[in-house]
């Protein structure tokens, strides 16, 4: 090593003069700090030494050279100066710091050569030397130095791979008197390309120019020439022949795959004169060239954890892109845009969002360096990416992006996050999830991804009961397709179609077994309480289609006072809380654990009265927000015709079919909660014989189920029953005259409802069959389209269920019997039909009224026409008698009540 020691010596001697002299001269005045026009450059240099002017796309450059010079100034010491040095240039200001982004694409792999540690590479003293393994040389910095007084002089000295410290992807360095390391960095936020940055170069130097020549196969042998001993001047053994790097040839550096456009290297530097003020170049652009003898051959799984049918399911999805590490072979181009649609019948699994969270911008910072704060519960899996550039797995995780708030204005995104504290490096990409709105297929796009070598990439969805996706309730082979391209050919799509097997739980998914249960949640017999109605289904079943209720015979709302919700609210879900008369619950999603809506803090749930409907006088208009999570779909509406049978008075209601998709998220039902709580709305039978709530039960499938729920109503005896009855004959009362006849019914309030009504004429009233003409058929009355002539009265009801009483028009009507019905058809807010069997016992004119609805009624009117109309016909002088009618009343509660009423007849006294 002796050899060395008078360059040594120049060098140290060069070094203290330059701490002398900057200690004790004052430097000019910043004139025009900056770098000489056109000196700064990159190029790819042959093995002669030759810039290649377009390069192999691909390919491990043999020399990837970098240049610049700085501005320079005349020296202000006179001609000679004290040390004789000559009026040289000087720099315009002195270098502080350096930032050069490469194109992306230039990577290097740092890990894949020895690196140099820093004991090794820091000098043991003053002017010395890296003592760096041969093998660690990457590369030789031709560097122009100089003094403050103007004398400056070329040298050449050996690059070194270094240990990076933590949070920095690789770093480089030499000693040119002082050490000097370059820092690499990964642009996050940006193109992810690769930024060499150089801070706090040497005050006591000027910087002149500087020329880094970095190998892309830094074993290759014909560097051996280049190659320096640790701690040597020179390059050569201790006889001055070529060295070998003592290992195989491997790629360190790897070119663009992008051929035909043109990449510019940019580049800042600033002065230590004025510091943090940056000035930025760029070199002449330089393009790539072979990017047909790049190859790209992706492959992709999926792979389930589970395999039932239907259930809430972790899903991994992996991509394969075999690299070469042959120093003569090109790289794979990496991979730019990867679109996979899971199979049909892989799902959003709606019970995911119970307790889930979001990403927010800000959170995660798409466009800024900074690592992302997004919430833990946000995550939706985890992902590895295997890459050759480091020697370690890449590990992060996957984020569910805010809905509308992301990168594409969508409902469902999310971010792939990757932060690897050893080298620094921060990845942060958006995925975009198309959900299919017929279907629910999803198809997730990653674009514009890092040019960077990539070996694979595994996402794996978390699983278990609340997992983020839901496998198809059909079994078999289910296929995805995969749609992926690479930088070097972004046109030219590579299909990739993997698929995996469903094959537990299949008999699950052809069953429908829904299960019922309903009534009131106080059954005391005429008392108001709300009203349940609740539908389940089994996980992995036909899921719910549509729901129709049969409610019992005297469950009956108060209408009265309640105002109804236009169709146009109805509609738009904008009815007015006045019309509100319960809520409903939904249960949604597969697994065990499906979502309840409402959840606690999101819009309530509501269900309104609205009018008519699909031929029913009123209807039902259920609105659930579909809020859950971090997600709003909006209010989904419901609406059901409220029919009124008009004989019995029981209600039924038909739901319109239940939404099975909103915006592509599919809505798996597991329950459906309705609850009529609207005080004193419902009312109780006040029958108490066993009944039911049935129901037709459609699933999306068209398979029926007619589930029951028992129902009956309690203390029907502590009812009371005490009808009262008026009767009174009008018109002229001479034997064979045809009286009219007007009968009143009134019901104390609060007792049990009327069952059946037998009211028996005086003998003073014989039925005229002379006037019976015109009679109104069954086909007739079902078309209300009885002939006028058919009419022989009028009626009027009175309840306290209704704002107005119900009337209309009393009609006789065909029967099976030997005499007509008489019928009063009553129509206001509902319509009735209350119907009379008219016969004959012991010479007395009987009416029975034998399915009297269990409808509390205040008060009945009941006139029939009396002359040429009149059904009755009197066999007496009504004057001298004192006629009785004789009525029997059964209560709904079975109680039974027998009146002799005193018929009233219109005579004058004398």
């Amino acid at each position: 090593m002796n050899r060395f020691a008078p360059k040594a010596a120049k060098l140290a001697l060069a070094a203290l003069a330059a701490l002398s002299f900057s200690a004790t001269l004052t430097s000019p005045a910043l004139a025009d700090f900056g770098v000489t026009p056109g000196s700064f450059r990159t190029d790819v240099l042959d093995a002669a030494g030759n810039v290649v002017p377009t390069p192999q796309a691909g390919g491990h450059p043999f020399v990837y050279r970098l240049g610049f010079a700085l501005n320079t100034k005349p020296s202000p010491f006179p001609e000679g100066g004290d040390f004789g040095l000559g009026p040289e240039p000087i720099p315009d200001g002195t270098l502080k710091d350096v930032r050069v982004e490469l194109p992306p694409g230039v990577a290097g792999r740092p890990q894949a050569i020895p690196q140099c540690t820093t004991a090794d590479f820091t000098p043991p003293g003053f002017g010395g030397l890296a003592h760096c393994p041969t093998a660690s040389q990457v590369g030789i910095a031709d560097l122009d130095l100089g003094l403050s007084a103007g004398w400056h002089s070329r040298a050449k000295i050996p690059i070194y791979n270094l240990v990076p410290p933590e949070g920095v992807v690789a770093r480089i360095g030499f000693v040119p008197t002082v050490p000097v390391v370059v820092d690499f960095k990964v642009r996050t936020g940006d193109d992810y390309g690769v930024t060499a940055i150089v801070r706090n170069t040497s005050q006591g130097v000027n910087f002149y120019s500087s020329i880094m020549d970095l190998w892309g196969v830094p074993a290759d042998p014909r560097h051996d020439a280049e190659r320096y001993l640790p701690g040597a001047f020179v390059p050569g053994d201790a006889n001055g022949s070529p060295l070998t790097a003592g290992m195989n040839p491997t790629p360190f550096m790897d070119l663009p795959t992008r051929c035909g456009v043109p990449m510019k290297t940019h580049m800042e530097v600033d002065s230590w004169e004025e510091a943090g003020n940056f000035l930025s170049y760029e070199t002449p652009p330089l393009e790539m060239s072979g990017c047909d003898r790049l190859q790209f051959a992706p492959s992709v799984e999926i792979h389930p954890d589970s395999a039932k049918a239907g259930s809430p399911a972790g899903l991994g999805v992996g991509i394969e892109i075999p690299q070469s590490s042959s120093p003569d072979a090109v790289i794979t181009p990496p991979l730019k845009k990867a679109e996979v649609a899971l199979p049909e019948g892989v799902t959003v699994n709606a019970s995911s969002a119970a307790g889930l969270a979001s990403c927010s911008p800000e959170q995660i910072g798409l466009d800024e360096e900074s690592v992302p704060s997004c919430p833990n519960e946000s995550k939706l899996g985890s992902v590895e990416i295997e890459t050759p550039l480091l020697n370690h797995t890449l590990e992060g995780s996957l984020y569910l992006a805010t809905q509308g708030s992301n990168p594409f204005h969508s409902l469902l995104a999310f971010y792939l996050v990757v932060v690897d504290p050893d080298t620094g490096l921060v990845i942060k990409l958006p995925g975009k999830v198309e959900p299919d709105p017929r279907t629910g297929r999803l198809i997730t796009t990653f674009d514009d991804n890092p040019q960077l070598a990539v070996e694979s990439v595994h996402l794996q969805f978390r699983g278990g009961s609340n997992a983020p996706l839901a496998l198809p309730s059909a079994c078999g082979i289910h296929a995805a397709h995969a749609k992926l391209s690479d930088w070097a050919h972004p046109d030219v799509v590579v299909p990739s179609n993997p698929s995996f097997s469903v094959n537990d739980g299949c008999e699950a998914a052809s069953r429908f077994a829904p299960a019922l249960d309903g009534g009131t949640v106080n059954p005391s017999a005429g008392k108001s309480s709300p009203f349940v109605f609740r539908v389940t289904r089994g996980d992995g079943e036909q899921n719910l289609g549509r729901i129709d209720a049969n409610l019992p015979e005297g469950l009956l709302a108060k209408l009265a006072g309640v105002p109804v919700c236009g169709d146009a609210e109805s509609a738009a879900a904008d009815c007015l809380p006045d019309s509100q008369i319960g809520k409903a619950t939904v249960g949604v999603g597969a697994g065990p654990n499906p979502l309840f809506l409402p959840e606690a803090g999101k819009a309530p749930t509501a269900a309104y009265l609205a009018g008519p409907y699909k031929g029913a006088p009123y209807s039902l208009v259920v609105e659930v927000p579909a809020q859950a999570g971090p997600f709003d779909l909006g209010t989904v509406v419901v609406r059901s015709a409220i029919h009124i049978d008009p004989v019995t008075t029981r209600v039924s209601v038909d739901s319109d079919p239940l939404p099975q998709i909103l915006e592509g998220i599919p809505i798996a039902y597991r329950e459906v909660r309705v609850e009529i709580d609207r005080r004193g709305f419902m009312r109780n039978p006040t029958s108490c014989e066993p009944m039911e709530v049935s129901s037709t039960i459609v699933s999306a499938q068209g398979t029926s189920a007619s589930p029951t729920a028992r129902f009956q109503a309690a203390d029907c005896a502590r009812l009371g029953f005490k009808p009262k009855l008026s009767l009174v004959l009008g018109g002229r009362t001479h034997r064979s005259a045809h009286p009219r006849l007007k009968a009143v019914l009134k019901m104390p309030k609060g007792e049990a409802n009327i069952d059946e009504a037998v009211v028996t004429l005086p003998r003073t009233e014989f039925l005229e069959n002379a006037h019976i003409r015109t009679i109104c058929t069954r086909v007739q009355y079902a078309a209300h389209n009885c002939p006028r002539g058919s009419i022989y009265g009028y009626a009027k009801a009175w309840t306290p269920l209704l704002d107005k009483r119900l009337q209309g028009p009393v009609y006789l009507r065909s029967s099976n019997h030997t005499l007509p019905d008489l019928v009063a058809s009553l129509d206001g807010q509902i319509h009735v039909d209350l119907a009379g069997r008219i016969d004959s016992v012991n010479q007395r004119l009987r009416t029975t009224f034998w399915a009297v609805p269990d409808a509390p009624v205040s008060k009945f009117v009941l006139t029939m026409k009396g002359g040429d109309k009149g059904l009755l016909v009197n066999n007496t002088e009504l004057c001298k008698a004192k006629p009785r009618a004789r009525a029997q009343f059964t209560g709904q509660n079975g109680k039974s009540r027998t009146l002799s009423p005193l018929v009233k007849i219109g005579c004058r006294k004398k």
